[in-house]
């Protein structure tokens, strides 16, 4: 196969100027032809939705399989994520169901309440004239709370389960770059999944000798054959520690990214606020504008292998800018511009293909009825600036918004 040699640079993924405001180099990258060799940290880059997408799809160049010894120190265990056969399909099945949009439907009411019964001590202080930061007093708390009653697990374990969730989604800016910080960040990581882990062994052992009827996302996985006949019980509980980590946290910065977004557009809040049926396309593309999960890896496992035109060695390492690729101006018209109204287009938000997000339903439900409630509770709110997106930008997210309503 004959392909160009690769553009290289060299640059820090965690640099806090670049996790804030990472579209200039997104579009460096694309301007070079889409595919660069990032020296800092040993990656392969891609910026662009076509091939990212393709990588996504092609099982047969591109695998998942060789992150499982690093993930196992992030969750503990491998997981459905870094299984590419149909031991991946068969324990994605326990749960699919559960995450089908027509059954999550019937989580509508629970969900509602737990966003008001978060939302009305912030609004009571908001209408006081006070500034609230939202992420560590609403919107953290949110899907926390949801995953962990479909998980059936007790209410006081939820601010528990949040810092665990923090600490282990902090982790992978360790992964993506080596040094002390990294190393404290890993370390600090897999003490969470460890005290996590013994939480939830214990929850399974309890559930074993539990009636069938005990409800929850545990004791389903419990009860499944499947399960019972074919998983380890490390490999159970990493799944629910990992079931832990993705319900919470790209849904809480998904949460706070709205308030932000829609706080910098107040022409475009007036409109969804008028009409309500904006919603669901104002929440998808604050997500696509925005993006929550930046990175994901895909390993060559094949000879021979060129993405966009670029030859990459088998055992390579790429990281998919899933955030670049949805500001491709090759998919999207104005694609670095904020419009809800813009055509109904995918995304790769939530990934695309064998490995996309189990809970993006959920994450979706969630996002709609939040943004619903708190238009009817603050029509109008202000967002203080600059807003501290941290350095992990692999799940890029605001840190901290300062909301007020003057």
């Amino acid at each position: 196969m004959t392909a160009v040699s690769p553009p290289r640079l060299a640059f820090d993924t965690a640099d806090p100027a670049f996790v804030r405001l990472p579209w200039a180099r997104y579009e460096e990258i694309r301007a070079l032809g889409g595919v660069v060799f990032n020296e800092r940290v040993n990656r392969w880059m891609v910026s662009d939705f076509a091939p990212a997408k393709m990588i996504l799809t092609n099982t047969e160049l591109f695998g998942s399989e060789k992150g499982q010894a690093e993930q196992a120190g992030v969750f503990g265990g491998p997981t459905m994520e870094f299984y590419d056969g149909p031991h991946h399909d068969r324990i994605r099945a326990i749960w699919s169901h559960d995450f089908r949009a027509k059954d999550l439907a019937a989580l509508r009411p629970m969900i509602t309440d737990v966003i008001r019964r978060r939302l009305e001590p912030v609004l009571a202080r908001l209408e006081s004239g006070e500034t609230v930061e939202i992420v560590s007093e609403l919107t953290r708390g949110i899907p926390t709370e949801v995953i962990a009653r479909m998980l059936g697990i007790e209410s006081a374990m939820v601010d528990q389960f949040s810092a665990w969730s923090d600490a282990m989604g902090a982790s992978a800016e360790g992964y993506t770059n080596p040094g002390a910080r990294g190393e404290a960040l890993i370390a600090a990581g897999r003490q969470a999944t460890a005290e996590l882990n013994a939480y939830l062994r214990d929850e399974i052992g309890r559930l074993r000798d539990a009636p069938d009827d005990e409800p929850g996302l545990i004791a389903t996985m419990v009860r499944h054959q499947y399960a019972r006949s074919h998983m380890t019980e490390q490999e159970v509980v990493a799944g629910n520690t990992q079931l832990v980590f993705a319900g919470n946290e790209t849904t809480a910065k998904l949460l706070a990214q709205i308030v932000a977004t829609l706080a910098e557009h107040p022409d475009q809040r007036r409109a969804v606020h008028q009409d309500r049926s904006l919603i669901p396309a104002a929440t998808e593309e604050v997500h696509r504008y925005e993006t929550i999960t930046h990175s994901v890896f895909r390993d060559v496992i094949a000879d021979d292998v060129a993405v966009a035109g670029v030859r990459i060695p088998e055992g390579a390492r790429i990281t998919l800018l899933l955030g670049a690729a949805n500001r491709d101006p090759q998919r999207w018209e104005r694609a670095g511009e904020f419009d809800v109204s813009r055509p109904k287009l995918s995304h790769l938000g939530y990934a695309f293909g064998l490995h996309s997000c189990l809970g993006m339903n959920l994450a979706r439900l969630e996002a709609q009825i939040f943004l619903e409630e708190f238009l009817d509770a603050l029509p109008d709110w202000q967002v203080h600036t600059p807003i501290d997106f941290g350095t992990n930008y692999a799940v890029r997210g605001p840190a901290n918004v300062r909301v007020s309503t003057s």
